[in-house]
């Protein structure tokens, strides 16, 4: 546990370096539930924290604004619809710099529908931001799924920054420890090594990655294979000792000791190597 924590909070720290502020404060938080008194992890936090309200006030500056046409030069019909287009687009403009998102995905959709062309560069940057911020929220819940295809979006309309990129991976290995946890415990475990030392914060990875242990060991010990089973055993009771282990591990290691062969060290010595003589018929 102690290298992880020390393992999060360099990866927090890297993270800083390149401004993915959001990873930081992910990765701090889980080293404060594990270590609420940790002092770099609360300094990390706070510059983090700060460093995440920033950019946050610099990206809801003043909304631009639209210059009005002459209205000599145009219909009443362009003058409403013109109109429209800027009050629809001021509105969406104020949902995303609110983070908003779920308000300001459809409305994005459908000014897109309506208006095609209208500051498409910068619709389909409000779009961006918006598949991305909902696939973040998502992507470390029970709605998996929607967070993964929430990025794809996204990836329509540009490049992934790398947390979303992480997550993916991280994902990857959740559906493949899903997928085996209770049928091959052993292969399960390996997915769920790999996801807890990369994002012990990451669905319950850790957790999961103890009930696949003792899933092993309990696969073995059936198999009255107790030799691994003490094995894997000893190997969950040093991330989680706990009384049930405790009683697990012995079992397999009494089980162990009696499977296995002990040498011979008292033998009756053989007073002769001749060969027996057969026995004479009627002798």
């Amino acid at each position: 546990r102690a290298e992880q924590i020390d393992r999060q909070l360099e990866l927090a720290r890297q993270d800083l370096a390149v401004d993915s502020t959001h990873m930081a404060l992910t990765r701090l938080d889980w080293v404060l539930s594990q270590a609420p008194d940790n002092a770099d992890a609360l300094a990390l936090r706070q510059q983090a924290a700060a460093a995440e309200d920033a950019a946050r006030a610099a990206s809801s500056g003043p909304l631009p604004t639209a210059e009005p046409r002459p209205t000599a030069e145009a219909t009443p019909e362009e003058v409403i619809t013109d109109d429209e287009r800027l009050s629809e687009l001021q509105a969406i403009r104020r949902l995303t710099a609110g983070e908003q998102w779920q308000e300001a995905l459809p409305a994005l959709v459908a000014f897109q529908q309506r208006f095609p062309d209208f500051n498409r560069d910068e619709t389909n940057k409000l779009l961006y931001d918006t598949y991305l911020a909902l696939g973040l929220s998502y992507v470390n819940t029970e709605k998996v799924e929607l967070g993964l295809n929430y990025f794809a979006q996204a990836e329509r309309l540009g490049n992934l920054p790398q947390e979303a990129l992480d997550y993916r991976v991280w994902a990857d290995l959740y559906f493949q420890g899903m997928a085996y946890s209770g049928v091959n415990w052993s292969i399960a475990a390996d997915y769920w090594a790999d996801l807890c030392a990369a994002a012990p914060f990451y669905r319950d990875s850790c957790a999961r990655l103890d009930r696949a242990l003792v899933g092993t060991g309990d696969q073995y010990a059936y198999l009255m294979d107790w030799c691994p089973a003490a094995d894997i055993y000893q190997r969950a009771w040093n991330r989680t000792p706990t009384e049930i282990l405790d009683n697990k591990l012995a079992e397999a290691r009494a089980g162990c000791a009696a499977a296995t062969a002990v040498p011979l060290t008292d033998t009756v010595p053989i007073t002769s190597t001749a060969p027996l003589t057969p026995t004479e018929p009627g002798g």
